[in-house]
């Protein structure tokens, strides 16, 4: 593996380790609440994690907005062909195959194979990761 391919394999893992991380971290911190504080149980305890997997699911979907928050930590940003950050819409288009299971190892294969390498949901949307210039 190289360090592309490297840093975009860490780069999602470390952005589902903290989309799914702190919606547990609040989804726990919320139950302890409800049970104990509020004596309340059933109803409201699946409340609270239904809304924490649909917050980790929002968070990842849009992970990609403003470039990609751990994609940056590794010197990598998503772009759209003028260079901007792809938005919202682009980010769900990007990321919603990754959700599918079975069209997620399709997505994945192309990144694993070579680190550079664009995912189809990237040629759909015309977004590429690119290395972030030292210049600027």
């Amino acid at each position: 593996m190289g360090p592309v391919k490297n840093a975009r394999a860490i780069a999602f893992f470390l952005d589902l380790l903290l989309c799914a991380g702190c919606a547990d971290v609040l989804a726990l911190a919320a139950t302890a609440l409800a049970w104990r504080v509020l004596h309340r149980g059933g109803n409201t305890i699946a409340g609270i994690w239904l809304a924490a997997a649909a917050a980790a699911v929002a968070a990842f979907l849009l992970r990609d907005a403003s470039g990609g928050r751990a994609r940056r930590w590794f010197g990598l940003e998503a772009v759209r062909p003028d260079d901007r950050p792809p938005g919202a819409a682009a980010s769900i288009r990007r990321n919603l195959p990754l959700l599918i299971p079975g069209w997620n190892l399709i997505e994945a294969w192309p990144v694993l194979r070579d680190g550079a390498a664009a995912r189809p949901a990237d040629r759909r949307t015309g977004i590429r990761v690119r290395r972030i210039s030292g210049d600027g």
